[in-house]
């Protein structure tokens, strides 16, 4: 074997570990892209229900009394008659992980009623922190300090494996009461 033989054919071993090498590398990019769009979707999928699920509850304790399986809705007629804002959040008398109003969905951390849920999923372990607060029609992102006929739900969600990247959803609930 000669000189240019033997360079020729180190030249296509050089050639074909580099093939090997970047081909490896997409696939191992693709596969990450494809977790972290795994991530997000469960992600969404988790924030979505939760707040589905609050939305199916009643807006406020003052609106609707149950009775076991059947709900009475009361009809208000001031704003005063609603939960005090200092007062959002899971209001005893049963237990936490069945919230019997919207507001039951807020709590501060370290206080009562906070809600920090952690929820297993195909990619990871998926954390959950829900708040609840009063906001006005002229201000849908910020805070109410007084009673409203509006509510906000925030959810956030990540995954335990993927802490960098967080799903922050809002959800505004409004009453309504038709006679």
């Amino acid at each position: 074997m000669g000189t240019g033989q033997m360079l020729l054919t180190v030249g296509a071993i050089v050639l074909l570990g580099t093939v090997i090498l970047t081909t490896n590398r997409r696939i191992n990019d693709s596969s990450e892209v494809m977790l972290k769009t795994n991530f997000g979707l469960e992600s969404t999928s988790l924030a979505t229900s939760i707040i589905d699920e609050a939305q199916y509850l009643p807006f406020d304790d003052s609106t609707a009394n149950s009775f076991g399986e059947a709900t009475e809705y009361i009809a208000l007629s001031s704003t005063n008659q609603l939960t005090p804002v200092n007062l959002l959040g899971y209001d005893g008398g049963g237990d936490d992980t069945l919230p019997n109003d919207f507001d039951d969905y807020n709590g501060q951390p370290g206080g009562p009623g906070y809600r920090l849920v952690t929820l297993p999923m195909s990619t990871g372990i998926y954390k959950v922190k829900t708040s609840v607060c009063y906001v006005t029609p002229s201000n849908l992102e910020g805070t109410s300090l007084v009673r409203t006929w509006f509510k906000r739900m925030d959810v956030s969600v990540w995954n335990t494996a993927d802490s960098l990247d967080t799903v922050k959803m809002s959800a505004i609930y409004s009453y309504w009461y038709f006679r």
